[in-house]
């Protein structure tokens, strides 16, 4: 309950106005009381002066005590009090209560000697004659200075009391109200105050929830308004703030997750802080379970991590290329830069940029400039030395002579197959060369590439048979791109059939497009050749091939066809049993 300040407040000013009204009751008790017993005190004794002044002559002229009994009994039922009368020697002349011959002597009184030294005399004392609690005061009877007795007025003390007590029950009962008109009168003031508070307080609450959008509805015009407005701006500025950082923040994350870089930030300590999906997809992790750890522990790979490190240490820029081997062998371009902040360098930012295809295209450069010089020296050499051995003098027999010029020819034939082979891939890869697709009948396409190798095959005595499930779907495709493929692969076929083997074409319809087979019974693949068989210049048998009239790149060409229409191929081979290569090219429609 006194956790609120409400009950705070209304307990300290309670507190305080009670102890301020009880100590002005106190104050106005006492001087009530004092007032009351003076007042007592002064009427009486009035009482007495007077009624001794009346009574001096009767004192002197030595009235009798008869008469001053009656007097007594006369003068109580004017002044509401006892009246004692009493001679100089103690003797009681008179009483308005008790039977003046019963009563003692009253020489040895305290108010009686004090009214006889002629002073006022007072006393407070418990009265056998009238069994209570009495209050005297007394005062000489005199007349020329000569004190003849003493007249006495005494009231209960319980009358005394019975004002004082009334006195008090009034003090009290204003003392009462008081407190209570102060709790109810505090209590109404302090909620003027705490319920703003409270409003304030709740909405506070609600801002540090995150609920930017409540505000305070205060009206006062004091400083509790002044407050209240005071957190309504500040909900204000932090919306726009929230909404300014929570902008920036998307803006960020949508950079961060639509880069193809991977980017990667680490604290002081080396502990993971940032990563974005193209690290996630580089390394197979995941965003929240790699916060907080180690690089080591979420990639696996020190060398980045004594990168990071040595970049957190010098504080400058690093820039350097790194090989990883998990999940996937992979060469990275790593450029990392320091975090700063006020107060230094905490922590550092790395962008790794995946360079395995642009280096392995460099590679695969390099080979081809490799290959293709091997390729064309070979053909030149042998061009060249044949001219020169005609010139040297072969040209005067005529038989040697044509016999050089026939290879020269054939030698120039291969370099000019070579040459073309070479523009027909490089157009592919480059996709420089116009893809007209057009919806073609790949039955009829089928037949024709039949029938301009058929004389090759009749020539080796081969057995070449079409093999069509129909319907098939006519698909749009780049006829004349797919009319070399479909060569390259049967003239391959027939090239490596032995005579009197057998080459069959199979075409069937399949999902949303047209799976093609080319089957042969020739001299086959070794198994670990037909992961290569697709890379330019390979052959699996380099003699054999070139003495075939082979370049190397059929099956290049094969491969990088089906790519560009978005195909795919297999290969399924025994040595000695022959080879199946089937393609699949999408995009059939009835």
């Amino acid at each position: 309950m006194f956790k609120s300040i409400k009950w705070r407040l209304t307990a300290i000013f309670f507190g305080v106005t009670a102890l301020f009204l009880f100590l002005l009751g106190f104050y106005l008790m006492t001087t009530m009381e004092q007032y009351l017993y003076d007042r007592t005190h002064e009427k009486l004794v009035s009482y007495a002066k007077l009624m001794a002044d009346n009574i001096k002559e009767d004192f002197s002229r030595g009235a009798g005590r008869e008469y001053f009994d009656s007097y007594a009994h006369e003068a109580q039922k004017d002044i509401s009090a006892r009246v004692t009368v009493i001679d100089a020697n103690g003797r009681v002349m008179g009483d308005s209560i008790v039977d003046k011959d019963t009563m003692v002597n009253h020489a040895n009184r305290p108010e009686i000697q004090e009214a006889l030294r002629n002073e006022i005399g007072k006393d407070i004392r418990y009265s056998s004659s009238t069994g209570k609690r009495m209050i005297y005061f007394a005062v000489p009877v005199k007349k020329d200075s000569q004190i003849f007795g003493v007249v006495r007025v005494a009231v209960p003390w319980s009358e005394i009391e019975a004002g004082q007590n009334h006195i008090r029950w009034s003090i009290g009962t204003a003392v009462l109200v008081a407190l209570i008109l102060t709790v109810l009168v505090v209590s109404s003031f302090t909620s003027t105050l705490v319920v703003p508070l409270q409003e304030m307080t709740r909405v506070a609450k609600e801002m540090a929830e995150g609920r930017l959008d409540s505000n305070v509805n205060v009206k006062a015009k004091d400083e509790i308004g002044t407050l209240g407005s005071g957190l309504n701006y500040m909900a204000q500025r932090l919306r726009d703030t929230i909404s300014q950082i929570t902008e920036e923040r998307n803006k960020v994350s949508a950079i961060l997750t639509s880069m193809n870089d991977g980017v990667i930030a680490i604290d002081r300590n080396g502990n993971i802080l940032l990563i974005n999906p193209a690290i996630e997809r580089m390394f197979h992790i995941k965003y929240e379970t790699s916060l907080g750890k180690s690089v080591i522990e979420v990639v696996r790979n020190f060398d980045l991590e004594r990168l990071l490190h040595r970049a957190l240490v010098s504080k400058e820029p690093i820039t350097r290329e790194l090989q990883v081997f998990t999940p996937d062998p992979k060469t990275f371009r790593v450029s990392t830069a320091p975090l700063t902040n006020e107060t230094g360098v905490v922590g550092v930012v790395a962008v790794m940029r995946d360079i395995t295809a642009f280096r392995e295209v460099e590679r695969m450069k390099a080979d081809f400039v490799a290959n293709v010089s091997h390729e064309l020296r070979t053909p030149l050499t042998s061009i060249k030395g044949f001219v020169e051995t005609l010139l040297d003098g072969a040209l005067q027999e005529p038989e040697t002579a044509r016999h050089f010029l026939e290879i020269i020819n054939d030698e120039a034939d291969r370099l000019n197959r070579l040459i073309g082979d070479l523009l027909s891939l490089s157009r592919i890869e480059a996709k420089q060369g116009e893809i007209h697709k057009t919806p073609v009948d790949l039955e009829k396409l089928i037949y024709n590439v039949v029938s301009v190798l058929s004389p090759q095959a009749n020539e080796k005595n081969l057995a070449l048979n079409v093999h069509i499930k129909k319907p098939l779907p006519t698909i749009k495709v780049d006829s004349d791109m797919i009319g070399q493929l479909m060569i390259n692969l049967v003239d391959n076929a027939i090239k490596y059939t032995p005579e009197g083997g057998t080459v069959d074409i199979m075409a069937v319809s399949e999902r949303d497009g047209v799976k093609v087979a080319v089957k042969d019974t020739g001299i086959g693949i070794s198994r670990e050749s037909i992961p290569r068989l697709f890379e330019r210049f390979y052959r699996v048998d380099k003699a054999r091939s070139r003495e075939m009239g082979g370049t190397g790149l059929g099956l290049a060409i094969v491969k990088h066809i089906l790519e560009v229409h978005g195909g795919t191929i297999d290969v399924e081979s025994r040595v000695g049993a022959g080879s199946t290569f089937t393609f699949f090219l999408p995009g059939g429609s009835r």
